[in-house]
């Protein structure tokens, strides 16, 4: 476990991972109310465990299928010194794994979804590498389109319509948010070294204002998912949150297409970050009030 506890260290924060898991998790608690099931402490606590260990194992997953490729790129990670053994941290995923089975046991539509995505997963690192690299985020990011049906198998409530668009919301907010965190303004060469040497991310491929504007695109997709899911079940803090982000981030956007500087290109990937986290943690906050009323 040494391994598993460096490479969480260094690739997997725990200051940043745990509050994301617990904001997507809670926030995606399906509102349909079945009693027995519904907002189970304990049922709750294990989708927040389960979608924690899952994003770690993708994580670990792409840190293991890339060390080649990172010794030239971030030579100075644990994978490539060997101060994180890869064996070792096979081995830790392998028990990851077994332990989510295991703890699933009696919720069979949980455990096809965890044997689907390793399935998914094991297929996407065999050809990932064939396919055009702008495409790759969309194949790499899956599991958050899976998220909430996940979470409503796990506490018994039959899938809805809002557990589309909830997936469509993340799966887009998050592909745009790793565009947004490759927009590099140019150093004056990179297009010299572009001839000689195939593309080693999406600014080198469609510079950094192509890669902004894609990356808009893909906010714009979220954003008509989280309006539309927020209008079905008339959630209006969480849609004027979510205006309020997108307006800052096409501002952003035109700026980076107009002029891209690095310390744009800072704020739109902090940016990037917030656009799903912020509009989740109000849906908690506002969701946890209404409790509160109801109770007084």
């Amino acid at each position: 476990m040494m391994h598993l506890w460096r490479f969480i260290q260094e690739r997997y924060p725990l200051f940043i991972t745990i509050p994301l898991c617990i904001i997507i998790t809670v926030s995606l608690i399906p509102t349909t109310d079945t009693g027995k099931y519904h907002n189970h402490l304990l049922l709750t606590l294990l989708a927040v465990l389960t979608t924690w260990l899952g994003l770690l194992l993708l994580r670990a997953a792409d840190d293991l299928h890339s060390i080649q490729a990172d010794r030239d790129k971030s030579p100075q990670r644990g994978l490539v010194t060997g101060y994180i053994q890869s064996a070792a941290l096979r081995r830790n995923c392998i028990f990851i794994l077994v332990l989510l089975l295991f703890l699933h046991a009696q919720n069979w539509i949980g455990v096809v979804i965890i044997c689907l995505l390793v399935g998914y997963y094991w297929l996407w690192f065999k050809l990932s590498s064939r396919s055009p690299i702008m495409l790759r985020p969309f194949g790499s990011n899956l599991i958050f389109a899976i998220i909430p049906f996940y979470i409503g198998a796990v506490h018994e409530v039959p899938w809805q319509i809002e557990s589309l668009y909830f997936a469509g919301f993340l799966y887009f907010a998050v592909i745009a948010h790793e565009y947004a965190h490759n927009v590099q303004p140019s150093n004056g060469n990179e297009h010299e070294r572009g001839r000689t040497s195939p593309p080693l991310n999406y600014t080198q491929f469609m510079g950094a204002k192509g890669t902004a504007l894609l990356a808009g695109l893909l906010f714009a997709s979220s954003f008509i998912c989280g309006a539309i899911m927020a209008i079905i079940l008339n959630e209006m803090s969480f849609l004027i949150a979510l205006i309020t982000h997108m307006l800052v981030n096409t501002y952003l956007i035109g700026m980076l297409i107009y002029h891209p500087t690095s310390r744009l290109a800072r704020k739109f990937y902090v940016l990037g970050f917030t656009f799903f986290i912020i509009p989740l943690a109000v849906r908690i906050i506002v969701k946890a009030l209404n409790k509160v009323n109801i109770h007084w």
